[in-house]
């Protein structure tokens, strides 16, 4: 089982594309509630900063920490947490969280999740539906 956060729409659709068997999730409660559900997970991925936002507070319960913190109080079962978040501050500090409660955790930028030959250059600046580089 694989579970995917991102608000993304391109980014969710993108990662689909590969994995299609991923539960694809866009907040932070829905991410939980998913953890809740479902006891085990082999890989979960996570994005910090959701809602269409940037450089969000950590500290806030619509972000990708509020997860963290969840998984580090509940403590399922999930085989490895990917840190995708291109928010490098954030992404640290989940990692370490999550390292620290025991989890098996790596950070991997969206963007270099896939090989530079499966994404085109300008797929890869275009991943915020707005327009803006990544």
């Amino acid at each position: 089982m694989i579970l995917f956060l991102d608000d993304d729409l391109y980014r969710c659709k993108r990662f689909l594309s590969r994995t299609p068997s991923a539960s694809i999730v866009t907040t932070a409660r829905d991410a939980i509630f998913a953890l809740v559900e479902i006891p085990a997970w082999d890989i979960v991925y996570l994005d910090h900063d959701l809602g269409g936002e940037e450089h969000v507070d950590g500290s806030r319960p619509d972000t990708g920490m509020e997860v963290v913190r969840w998984i580090v109080k509940h403590k399922p079962t999930i085989g490895k947490v990917i840190i995708h978040s291109l928010n490098y501050p954030a992404a640290i500090a989940m990692h370490d969280a999550l390292e620290s409660a025991g989890y098996q955790c790596d950070r991997v930028p969206f963007t270099a999740m896939f090989s530079p030959s499966a994404i085109p250059p300008a797929e890869l600046r275009h991943t915020d539906g707005s327009g803006a580089d990544v």
